[in-house]
């Protein structure tokens, strides 16, 4: 490769789609509660619904026509049409590891013409290159279809990602109704986030420590944790252990070593620290989430629980 060469960042990698739905519900219907381990985009084509979710304590907020809400993994969420409205719901479920969808989950957005020509673009996709119905929400295995047009799933991967990027731009640039302006110091602290989250990626495999952040960018420790507070809800490192699970969970799913060998290649002092890393992060051991994969008949797998319900324990490796 010439050395003038510069190779792109990828700030969002989709690596596999596990749904694609679009249909009508009746204005009485509720869906009982999920649990999942993907990203699930949920738009609101038409009407109304309310959406509970773990991360909300249970508290209901409504998503309006023209909004969208990300599910992250592994949480519990439960949807019902609001009274007098047939709501209209796209949804496509899928695999990715990028860190800022953590700043884009669990809040309701609104989605302009850019966004609605994505959805509209990745439904279409969607249609075209699978068996499974879209507009029937009971079917959640997708297969290709023989006569896939070229670059059929290529597309869908783009559509995908560019609908995120877009998400993420208009997140930054535009306030919500309920969010004030950001002020030049939210700003600067938005691209120090960035910053520190790159940073990240390219130590993944190191045990970080608050100290040493604060050191590497020349931050007070209460002004970072204060950034990753109001940004991720989560404390610094708490967020650098998040991105490495992620990274763990990628290595399962590839399937090519073995759980100990998984945790020392990212850098993990012991099998037992790991293990308890994951479990406190997935709600699961590594060892189930890993017989979960392999012996899933489909990819993903998917539950329909209640939303109170709780993960079995499981012990620990």
């Amino acid at each position: 490769m010439s050395p003038e060469a510069l190779h792109l960042k990828q700030e969002f990698k989709v690596t596999a789609v596990t749904s694609i739905h679009f249909f009508e519900y009746k204005s009485d219907f509720i869906f009982k509660s999920e649990y999942h381990d993907y990203w699930k985009v949920l738009y609101v084509e038409e009407g109304s619904c309310e959406i509970i979710s773990s991360k909300t304590n249970h508290t209901p907020f409504l998503l309006k026509e023209g909004q969208l809400f990300i599910q992250a993994p592994n949480e519990y969420y439960s949807f019902k049409g609001t009274e007098n409205t047939t709501p209209v719901l796209f949804s496509c479920g899928f695999y990715c590891d990028s860190p800022h969808l953590n700043l884009l989950s669990n809040r309701v957005l609104s989605c302009k013409e850019t966004e609605q020509q994505l959805l509209s673009l990745l439904a279409g996709e969607g249609k075209n290159n699978f068996f499974a119905r879209i507009d029937d929400s009971g079917v959640y295995t997708l297969e290709r279809k023989y006569n896939q047009p070229f670059g059929g799933e290529q597309l869908i991967r783009s559509y995908l990602e560019m609908l995120l990027i877009a998400l993420m731009r208009q997140s930054a640039s535009t306030p919500s109704e309920k969010e004030p302006a950001l002020s030049p110091l939210s700003k600067a602290d938005s691209i120090l986030l960035n910053r520190i989250t790159d940073y990240y990626a390219k130590h993944i495999t190191e045990h970080l420590s608050i100290e040493q952040i604060c050191q590497e960018f020349s931050i007070g420790r209460a002004h970072l944790q204060r950034i990753f507070r109001e940004q991720t809800g989560l404390g610094a490192i708490e967020y650098f252990c998040q991105m490495r699970i992620s990274v763990a969970k990628k290595m399962i799913r590839d399937d090519k070593m073995n759980l100990t060998d998984t945790a020392r290649a990212l850098g993990y002092t012991s099998i037992h620290y790991f293990s308890k890393q994951f479990k406190k992060i997935t709600g699961m051991p590594p060892s189930h989430y890993q017989n979960t994969i392999r012996s899933a008949s489909s990819d993903p797998v998917y539950q329909h629980i209640d939303l109170d319900q709780k993960l079995s324990p499981e012990s620990e490796d």
